[in-house]
């Protein structure tokens, strides 16, 4: 009879496998998740192009950031291999002109706390002078004092192989590389790690991980499908963050909008007051700070408008069906009002149904829109005369005629 079968947490690694290699080559796209997390709008963050990962602005600066693992040792210590080989191939990449030093930030990141005294004291240079004392004292504790250098001999090949060529490196190639360089420290989980940065965001505490598992498989997938087409791992920030937004409005409805409009100035709000939602006002002898009121919401609701609908938040099918429930609804309210204050004087029907309409509430893709959005969205509606307040708006307003060329 067959053995019992052992579980798999119990097995030991087979003797040709490297779970702490592999967890460095699967970190690269942690990493690349988390970088597009943090990018700006138009960056550009790519996999092994520049680096392990890195980052590209429109205005010019680089971000390149060597990603350790770090299991059990450390990648930064003093004498650490990895920490020279990282010093090496950023040198390489100055002398070979893909990047400028002065407008790039050379990262190294580490998926756990780690110190050393080489690297605390490159990452605190943050000028020439400093970043030359630095290499100084580097140079006197692994190769020597001038001109003997006496200890440069004693260094193991494996070391020396990437020592050397830094610390005879032209100060002009090395020294704006320390000054821009950076030591980032993970908490020791990646993955935790990009989940915390989602807490950063207005989402629910239940969808987190069910977040972090898209965004992390969505990199990955958009990763593997340009690199089977033989193309470089460029992943647009822009893209990355249409499809973060159109997936949380998907599991988490319970989000309130975030209003993306500033405050109209004065003047904004008096170059409106000839509108037709103006003229409106104006019919049911609404107040001056009423209709300035008025065009506030209106000029705040479509900027929202705009910017929702280019950054993916509302798709624009869900802004139809939202005018065509504001419409029904104004009809509904009329007729409502046309029962209830029918003896009233045309002016005070106007201002009922008005105020009814404005303390009308609505969801835009089971969200909540800012104070502001729903009356905005009715004055759109009444200044091409879909709605209206006085019972004979359409004959009382008329739009403006276009000026003969």
């Amino acid at each position: 009879m067959a053995g019992k079968a052992k579980p798999i947490g119990k097995l030991k690694n087979a003797p040709a496998t490297a779970p702490g290699q592999t967890l460095g080559y699967s970190l690269q796209f942690t990493r690349l998740t988390a970088m597009l997390l943090d990018a700006q709008e138009g960056n550009w963050c790519s996999l092994e192009v520049l680096d392990d990962v890195a980052k590209q602005s429109e205005d010019g600066m680089t971000t390149v950031s060597q990603s350790k693992s770090a299991l059990t040792d450390n990648p930064v210590a003093d004498r650490a291999i990895s920490l020279w080989k990282t010093l090496f191939n950023w040198l390489e990449l100055v002398k070979s002109g893909f990047v400028e030093p002065r407008n790039t930030r050379f990262e190294l990141y580490v998926s756990r706390p780690v110190k050393g005294a080489f690297i605390d004291s490159f990452h605190k240079s943050h000028t020439y002078d400093e970043a030359k004392a630095a290499i100084g004292e580097v140079r006197n504790q692994l190769w020597g004092t001038a001109p003997e250098f006496t200890k440069r001999a004693a260094l193991p090949d494996g070391l020396s192989r990437y020592v050397n060529p830094v610390l005879k490196a032209d100060d002009n190639l090395l020294l704006p590389i320390i000054v821009n360089l950076q030591l980032k420290c993970g908490s020791g989980s990646p993955q935790s790690d990009i989940e915390a940065a989602i807490r950063r965001h207005p989402v629910s505490e239940s969808k987190v991980f069910d977040i972090a598992d898209k965004l992390c498989g969505w990199v990955k997938r958009e990763a593997d499908k340009r690199l089977e087409k033989e193309l470089p791992a460029i992943i647009s920030r822009d893209e990355f963050h249409r499809e973060y937004t159109s997936y949380v409005r998907r599991v988490d409805r319970d989000l309130i909008l975030k209003s993306l409009a500033k405050k109209p100035s004065e003047t904004e709000k008096l170059e409106r007051l000839p509108d037709n939602f103006v003229r409106q006002l104006d019919l049911i002898e609404h107040s001056f700070d009423q209709k300035l009121e008025a065009i506030s919401d209106f000029l705040q609701a479509c900027w929202d408008r705009a910017m929702w609908s280019k950054t993916g938040d509302i798709h624009d099918d869900s802004f139809t069906e939202l005018n065509d429930n504001l419409e029904r609804t104004w009809q509904n309210l009329s007729r409502v009002t046309s029962i209830e204050a029918g003896s009233k004087p045309e002016t005070q029907r106007g201002q009922l149904l008005y105020a009814k309409c404005m303390m009308h509430t609505a969801r835009i893709q089971g969200m909540e829109p800012p104070p502001h959005f729903i009356p905005g969205c009715f004055h759109g509606l009444a200044d091409d005369l879909t709605v209206g307040w006085h019972p004979d708006y359409q004959a009382l307003v008329k739009k403006p005629t276009s000026e003969s060329s």
